[in-house]
């Protein structure tokens, strides 16, 4: 988004984050009102920082916090000015050295906690993992809205359990064979991660704004243990009514948003190992419309926008979860849900 390009893109930034600081990355939406201990830790150090106490016009405690293992902030701030963000970091340190030299770096032991049981891990160990990057295409030269913003670009994961993997492979293992996908994984797909979050983040879709979702699966070839397929499909979603394009502004009426898109996809699935070796999906439509925080208020024409979907790797970064509330992304029955 506009702040990651913006601030943490700068070289001095990266460079001083690396060599002075041990850098984490979280939601804080959960975490300002998770009932465990991380959530208690997040907010004893958010609320000495510079939304301490805020709750107009919102109670985020979204920003940049630099502060010691025992919760003592040192500085902070809510920038994607990179210059702001490098003085807010020197102050840290010079506060950190002073401390240091009063306290002597006391070390704080840390444990195993007992996490809420709203927020658990649903990371799904022996499924399918994939890493999602959104970002605008190419317009024509006569497009009413030119490209202001090329460079922007998203990320985000998509999440499918080991016992939904073998559902992206037909049941006959023969070339020609055929499966229409579930459309509990369909649905997933158009609902949490066709979205226009290029620029910012959006809300996902809710099940009446899919108009029409189709994927399907082909056997293209078959070599010894793997088998390749081809993914297809097709998704268009809309929604109509009354909303702000800006953040925190006043909302309109007669809003329109979508996305019209087709799906292609190459997939290699290894039988004797039950998991996939690839797993490549593109996909590329036109968007339109804007949302109170996707940055898109002086860009809502119709433009071309893709997505591609690859395997995820295995470092801590690609366990980040999917922007979504996951008892709905995984479509989890209200009464099963922890209170």
């Amino acid at each position: 988004m506009a702040a990651r390009a913006a601030a943490f893109a700068d070289p001095e930034v990266i460079k001083l984050a690396s060599e002075a600081f041990l850098p984490l990355a979280e939601n804080c939406s959960p975490l300002q009102t998770q009932q465990d201990a991380k959530g208690e830790y997040f907010r004893l150090v958010a609320e000495q920082g510079h939304y301490g106490g805020r709750t107009v016009p919102s109670a985020t405690r979204q920003g940049q916090y630099a502060f010691t293992p025992d919760g003592q902030l040192l500085a902070s701030i809510n920038t994607r000015d990179a210059d702001k963000m490098l003085g807010m970091m020197r102050q840290a340190l010079e506060r950190w050295q002073a401390l240091n030299a009063q306290q002597g770096g006391a070390a704080v032991e840390s444990g195993a906690y007992e996490r809420d049981p709203r927020y658990p891990d649903f990371y799904p160990a022996g499924g399918v993992v994939l890493k999602q990057t959104l970002r605008d295409l190419p317009r024509p030269e006569d497009h009413p809205a030119p490209q202001k913003r090329p460079e922007a670009i998203n990320f985000d994961y998509a999440w499918f359990m080991s016992e939904e993997a073998r559902d992206f492979v037909p049941e006959r293992l023969e070339v020609g064979a055929r499966r229409e996908l579930p459309q509990r994984i369909v649905r997933r797909v158009a609902r949490f991660h066709l979205l226009d979050s290029v620029r910012g983040e959006t809300p996902p879709w809710r099940d009446k704004h899919v108009q029409s979702a189709t994927m399907r699966t082909e056997v293209v070839a078959i070599d010894g243990d793997r088998v390749h397929l081809r993914l297809d499909g097709a998704v268009k979603n809309e929604q109509s009514g009354t909303w702000a394009i800006r953040p925190f502004q006043e909302k309109l009426e007669g809003m329109t948003r979508g996305y019209d898109c087709r799906l292609r996809g190459e997939l290699t699935y290894n039988t004797r190992r039950g998991t996939f070796e690839r797993f490549d999906l593109v996909v590329a439509g036109d968007r339109w419309g804007g949302t109170e925080h996707n940055n898109r208020q002086e860009d809502l024409p119709s433009s071309p926008m893709g997505i591609v979907f690859q395997l995820a790797g295995d470092t801590p970064a690609d366990r980040t979860p999917p922007h979504a509330n996951l008892w709905d992304y995984f479509d989890i029955p209200p009464e099963q849900r922890p209170k």
